[in-house]
């Protein structure tokens, strides 16, 4: 007999998993895995860590809540290990993209510069990434809010790391594969990954329920963790 759910919190590139806290809090009596991301120094090390925490969790029902780069672990994850459920957040099949599908994700000599930058002047990068994380409203009316979180552990190398992963992946030649539950939550100001490719992947997904956010960026688990926590809770209670 299976035990209770297990909800597997995978984080976007550059962010502390503390930043789910005030979502994860709403599931008190759920089994929480929490990968640390901050000390990989290779791109495929991501992956490595997620099987091997899989592995340990496998009599329970699993449901994974992928945010940015977290929901494309989360997609490799479910197309090759069973999977009761995904809620993707402001994620893509493809981050990089050519200039003429600009309007779904960032050309690759953007994530280039960052990459050179990093080794420069990590702190102007980052400062830069998290300036684009927030809408201008975000910024001016909760910025602090988000600042408060925003100090974080990830190494040089596992930042870059996680560059070259966004620069390699491609979920899209297996995604409409994916026959789990899911459901795809996107910010409609989102820069990071623009929504046009949210809507890229709930059409590539079977019966993928999408929910876009007016006034929104890259961060709904900030500005409307209801939203994130109603879509984790119709998961958790969804039968096999």
């Amino acid at each position: 007999m299976k035990e209770g759910a297990a909800l597997l919190w995978l984080p976007g590139w550059g962010m502390p998993n503390e930043l789910f806290d005030p979502v994860r809090r709403c599931f008190p009596s759920c089994h929480h895995v929490i990968p640390d991301f901050t000390g990989v120094t290779e791109p495929g090390d991501f992956m490595d860590a997620l099987i091997d925490h899989r592995g340990r969790i496998s009599d329970r029902r699993v449901i994974v809540i992928g945010w940015s780069m977290g929901g494309m672990l989360a997609q490799r994850l479910a197309a090759h290990f069973p999977v009761s459920g995904l809620v993707l957040i402001s994620t893509t099949g493809r981050f990089v993209r050519s200039k003429d599908m600009r309007s779904k994700g960032w050309p690759d000599n953007y994530v280039t510069r960052m990459e050179r930058g990093l080794a420069e002047n990590r702190e102007r990068v980052m400062a830069a990434f998290y300036q684009s994380v927030l809408t201008e409203r975000e910024r001016r009316e909760n910025r602090s809010l988000f600042d408060s979180h925003a100090q974080n552990g990830w190494t040089q190398a596992a930042l870059q790391a996680g560059l070259a992963y966004l620069r390699e992946e491609d979920c899209r030649p297996f995604s409409s594969t994916l026959s789990c539950p899911s459901t795809i939550i996107h910010g409609k100001d989102d820069t990071v990954c623009p929504i046009a490719a949210g809507e890229e992947l709930a059409a590539s997904i079977h019966r993928a329920m999408f929910i876009p956010i007016d006034d929104c960026g890259h961060a709904p688990l900030l500005f409307h963790p209801d939203v994130v926590c109603q879509a984790i809770q119709r998961m958790v209670e969804a039968r096999e």
